[in-house]
C-alpha cells in the first residue's frame, strides 16, 4: 500500500532530524511531560547539534543491526480512532537480505494451526536458501531491495534541513530496559527548506516533538502530528488529511542497539477516488540476534526439524 509506505517512511525520517536546524529555546513545551528536569542547564546550540549528528550516526547503525535481529510483531488495526478492531494479527519476522520474513502467529488471539505454521518455515527456509545462493532472478530483487535501503538512508540524512528545532527541556521515562535522561525538541517545519523529492515534501506539513537519550545518543520517541494536508502529485493521485498523527518508540534491545517497539498511525486520506484509513499500533517484542542469513537459515532449519519431530502420527 503506497499510503501506508509513504507514512511509515515519514515517520523514520521524522525521527533523524537536524543537526543543520536552527536551535531555539522554549520555557514549556507542548505535550505531556511525565518527569520533567529543570535542575539541569540546558545544552548549548551547538551541543544539540553533536547530539543530534551522533544519534543520526547510530540511527543509521541501528538500521544495520535491524537486519540480524528476528522479532515478534503485535498489529491491531480499527476501522477508525478508537473504533472497532479489524484486524489483530501476531507475526514472527525474520530478517533476509531481500526484505522481511513475515510468519502469521496469531489471528485474534487464536494461534495458527501447526501445519500452517510448519509450511510458513519451510517457505522460509526456501527464501533464506535463496538468498546465500541466489539465481539471476533474485539477484535483481536483491539489488532494489538495497537501492531501497539507501534511499531511505539518504532521506533520513536529508531530514536534517527540514526542520528547526526548538529545546523544550529534559524528562526522564522508563522502560524496560530502566531509567533514562531524555532531551525533548520540537520540531517545526523549516520554510526554507526545499524538498529533493515526495517523500520529503511531506515534512512541510508535520510538526512534531522528539525525545533523544542523551547519555547514548540514541533515538527514543517520535510524536508527529499533520498540520496541513500532505498532496501526492499535487493533490491529484491522492492525500493525506491533516489531522493525522503519527508515533514511534524505540528501547535498547542489546547493548549499544536501539530497535522499534511501538508505531502508532492514526490517518485519514484519499488516494484517487477512494478514501483511506490507516488506524493501527504495532508492538515489537522478543528481539533476538540471529545473524545474517547465513546463520539465520540454521535457527529456522532447527525450528522445522523440531516440529516435525513432534508431529502427531496417524
Amino acid at each position: 500500500m503506497i499510503q501506508r509506505t509513504h507514512i511509515a517512511v515519514l515517520g523514520i525520517c521524522l525521527a533523524a532530524v537536524t543537526s543543520s536546524a536552527g536551535v531555539s529555546y522554549a520555557q514549556t513545551a507542548c505535550c505531556s511531560q511525565p518527569s520533567s528536569v529543570t535542575a539541569n542547564p540546558a545544552p548549548s546550540a551547538d551541543q544539540i547539534h553533536a547530539l543530534i549528528v551522533r544519534a543520526i550516526q547510530n540511527q543509521h547503525r541501528d538500521d544495520q543491526a535491524l537486519q540480524e535481529f528476528e522479532r515478534v510483531e503485535h498489529r491491531v488495526a480499527r476501522s477508525g480512532e478508537n473504533a472497532a478492531i479489524v484486524d489483530d494479527i501476531a507475526e514472527r519476522i525474520l530478517p533476509s537480505s531481500s526484505g522481511n520474513i513475515k510468519l502469521k502467529m496469531a489471528d485474534h488471539g487464536a494461534p495458527v494451526a501447526p501445519d500452517e505454521y510448519r509450511n510458513e518455515l519451510q517457505i522460509a527456509l526456501n527464501i533464506l536458501d535463496l538468498t546465500i545462493h541466489p539465481n539471476d532472478h533474485y539477484k535483481e530483487e536483491l539489488a532494489k531491495y538495497d537501492r531501497r535501503r539507501r534511499d531511505r538512508s539518504d532521506l533520513v540524512d536529508t531530514a536534517m534541513k527540514a526542520f528547526r528545532i526548538t529545546w523544550a527541556g529534559r524528562e526522564t521515562r522508563t522502560d524496560s530496559s530502566g531509567t533514562h535522561t531524555f532531551v525533548k525538541l520540537l520540531l517545526d517545519p523549516d520554510p526554507d527548506y526545499e524538498p529533493i523529492n515526495r517523500f520529503a515534501a511531506s515534512f512541510q506539513h508535520v510538526h512534531a516533538v522528539l525525545w533523544v537519550d542523551e547519555a547514548q545518543a540514541q533515538f527514543a520517541r517520535l510524536e508527529g502530528d499533520v498540520a496541513t494536508d500532505i498532496p501526492f502529485a499535487g493533490g491529484l493521485a491522492g492525500k493525506v488529511y491533516r489531522g493525522g498523527h503519527v508515533g514511534m518508540e524505540q528501547e535498547e534491545v542489546a547493548p549499544g542497539v536501539w530497535l522499534p517497539t511501538t508505531y502508532t498511525y492514526d490517518v485519514d486520506g484519499r488516494k484517487f477516488l477512494f478514501s483511506f484509513g490507516i488506524h493501527e499500533r504495532t508492538e515489537i517484542t522478543h528481539y533476538r540476534r540471529i545473524g545474517p542469513p547465513s546463520q539465520a537459515i540454521e535457527v529456522v532449519r532447527n525450528d522445522l526439524n523440531n516440529l516435525v519431530a513432534v508431529k502427531p502420527t496417524h
